[in-house]
């Protein structure tokens, strides 16, 4: 059995995110800690955006993204988990809470919808989110970029509290080639829209001013551990700092792997027995995540059923949003496949365990404000 990377009701959806809560702080890069990498982009927004033409954007959205396989069983084998600190793996921990939008008519549009209207059901069959234009389910948007070798991707990604104002949260495998390659490795050409719809920009387009990802995925490419990634914005010199504009996703970063009522979110061109998804539409799941690997306790990745394949990667999973405080426990990461044939197993779908090196990451972001 293989592991692959996902790169590139509606009535429970109408909370999808309702209710977000309070702002952060704002401002420029300083040092990161070792177990982090960090890349800084050296073409200006104006480059970038002209970078992305209708036929860039085109190729982008017809590859969604890299689907490179990694050994898989029950997870990491019970003597490479224990090589790492279990003290790190269950102790290291970092949260803060949603916020809403501060500038003006922006907030003025959060869903006030009651908790009460949600499923009671899970919806393991992706369905397309509703308003996804609108806040606050626009925190959610499509992520564009270009891989070293020049080729053109897409993946999902959400905008995250931090003290910059302007982070999103997704896959490293969305920022990196995992292949110990370095420098070499990471993607270029970054831009975000966030509630991306049928080729329209509601809430304009972020281009990124530098990357943040595990060493760990750097060099071994980790889909089990360190399958994180943010990406700092430049200011729009329209709209300004993003988290002021459309809110952002608070976090909850643990060892914890069980969550009642979370959410999945992403922008799949494909999914497991799905012949009708095509990057273009913002669709959820609504369910339980659980511990990917209950026989082996160090393997603290998470898992939804899900049948978003490739194109959902780096969309957040998230808890909270029934109770007005939505909150990222992971990110989607990878599927499991057939080794013999390539094929999706099931409609599970998986995060990279988001303790230690999530909390380094969204650190490293937080100490560069």
């Amino acid at each position: 059995m293989k592991l692959k990377l996902l790169t590139t009701t509606a009535a429970c959806t109408a909370v999808l995110l309702a209710g977000l809560a309070t702002p952060a702080s704002a401002a420029a890069p300083a040092a990161t800690p070792s177990s982090v990498g960090v890349d800084i982009e050296t073409k200006s927004p104006a480059e970038v955006l002209a970078y992305w033409t209708p036929e860039r954007m085109k190729r982008a959205l017809a590859a969604p993204e890299r689907l490179p396989s990694v050994p898989a069983g029950n997870g990491k084998s019970e003597q490479a988990l224990a090589d790492r600190s279990v003290a790190d793996a269950g102790h290291v921990t970092a949260s803060a809470d949603a916020v809403q939008p501060t500038a003006g008519a922006a907030s003025s549009t959060l869903s006030t919808v009651s908790a009460q209207a949600a499923a009671a059901a899970d919806i393991a069959v992706a369905q397309d989110v509703p308003a996804s234009t609108s806040i606050p389910n626009v925190v959610v948007g499509k992520l564009f970029y270009t891989e070293p070798d020049g080729s053109a991707g897409a993946c999902s990604a959400s905008v995250i509290v931090s003290d910059t104002a302007n982070t999103v949260w997704t896959a490293a495998h969305c920022v990196h080639l995992g292949d110990g390659s370095g420098d070499a490795g990471w993607f270029s050409n970054f831009q975000f829209i966030p509630g991306y719809k049928d080729g329209q920009e509601p809430w304009g387009v972020w281009v990124a001013d530098r990357e943040y990802a595990p060493t760990e995925w750097l060099e071994e490419g980790d889909s089990e551990e360190s399958d994180m990634a943010a990406v700092v914005l430049s200011p729009s010199d329209t709209y300004g700092n993003i988290q002021d504009n459309i809110g952002a996703l608070g976090y909850q970063f643990g060892s914890v792997t069980d969550y009642d009522e979370a959410f999945t979110v992403g922008y799949p061109g494909e999914g497991y027995n799905r012949t009708d998804m095509d990057g273009e539409q913002m669709m959820y799941c609504f369910g339980n995540t659980e511990d990917a690997s209950s026989l082996n306790p160090l393997d603290d990745r998470l898992k939804m059923d899900c049948d978003m394949g490739k194109g959902a990667s780096g969309g957040p999973m998230f808890i909270g949003a029934l109770s007005s405080n939505p909150q990222i426990v992971g990110a989607n990461s990878h599927y499991e496949s057939d080794a013999t044939t390539d094929e999706r197993l099931d409609d599970d779908l998986f995060s990279s365990t988001h303790d230690a090196n999530a909390v380094a990451v969204i650190n490293a972001v937080n100490d560069s404000a």
